[in-house]
């Protein structure tokens, strides 16, 4: 990259005006998670009579296009929740009624959007033998229950506990707003130019991340671009905001930074490196050298951020 820098004049940043979140709960969202909470102690036993909806299924299963037993078409001892939708569409409702033991001839016809192109739209037969048919159980809430699955002795307890869940991660989200938009307008109000090539750059990075993290769950760009509804002319045009948006906070951050003289130790280096380290389960000097001294000067300029950003948060005024 060249010499070029990113030129700010600040605009107004203290006392910037948010409107105060105001986090509530509701009785729907506490049932929610008081239900969600039951499924921790469910239990399962065997079942003699036939699958229903909800029930789960072991099986093994061979599939066949055209009469040929096809690659990833098999399983062993597979537990399939019968209504999971785990299994091509229609899978699942044909065992519907099975028992153990029994063996059942499941006709599908793979979606025409199926992931893996060879069997997209094709139909095929699945000989699947039913090895044993499993119910489950869901208690319902009780003292003993609810020392099954928490730290907490009652029912009461543990409501309250939810609540404060809740309420954490609301205010969470509330917070993260709120930064959000002191920054904005912050931003907003201050004159920032940004060099053409910083902006390609960021958004090159922003795609290369992306890409990395489709590759890692079995997934392309194509898929990417199409289940999002995007064409990848509008994806970089997305993309160049989202480095742009970036840059732009960034630089004011900084700017914000050197404005209020906030500094940093090498100490606050090497804590937040050995941080990342341990997340990464790496040793800290081993991602030290790794990240080279731009990737070390770009761990010091995060900690001038995040000062700056706590300083203009905390000058805020909630209205």
């Amino acid at each position: 990259m060249s010499e070029k820098k990113i030129q700010v004049t600040l605009g107004n940043y203290k006392g910037v005006e948010v409107k105060k979140a105001e986090i509530i709960i509701t009785e729907e969202e506490v049932k929610a998670e008081l239900e969600r909470a039951r499924q921790y102690a469910v239990t399962t036993q065997d079942k003699d009579g036939a699958a229903e909806l909800g029930d789960e299924a072991v099986i093994d299963f061979v599939g066949y296009i055209d009469g040929e037993a096809f690659a990833g078409g098999d399983g062993t001892d597979f537990p399939l929740k019968l209504g999971s939708n785990t299994f091509i569409p229609g899978f699942e409702d044909q065992l519907v009624g099975a028992k153990k033991d029994d063996n059942v001839d499941v006709v599908v016809t793979f979606p025409e959007d199926y992931h893996a192109a060879e069997f997209a739209g094709k139909e095929a037969t699945f000989k699947v033998t039913v090895k044993g048919v499993r119910s489950s159980f869901v208690p319902e809430l009780s003292d003993e229950v609810v020392q099954k699955i928490s730290q907490c002795k009652t029912v009461a307890e543990f409501e309250e506990f939810v609540k404060k869940s809740i309420h954490d991660f609301k205010q969470n989200q509330a917070d993260m707003e709120k930064e959000n938009k002191v920054l904005e307008q912050i931003v907003e109000a201050s004159e920032i130019e940004v060099p053409q090539e910083f902006i390609d750059e960021r958004k090159e990075q922003l795609k290369n991340n992306l890409l990395a993290q489709l590759r890692n769950a079995g997934n392309t760009f194509e898929q990417y671009l199409q289940y999002n509804g995007l064409t990848e002319e509008l994806f970089e045009e997305y993309a160049a905001k989202d480095a742009l948006s970036m840059l732009k906070g960034q630089a004011v951050l900084q700017e914000i930074a050197k404005a209020e003289g906030f500094s940093y130790t090498d100490e606050d280096v090497d804590q937040t490196i050995a941080a990342m380290a341990m997340s990464y389960q790496m040793p800290a000097e081993q991602l030290r050298e790794m990240m080279g001294e731009r990737g070390v000067a770009m761990v010091a300029e995060d900690i001038l951020s995040k000062q700056a950003l706590e300083f203009i948060v905390k000058e805020a005024v909630e209205a």
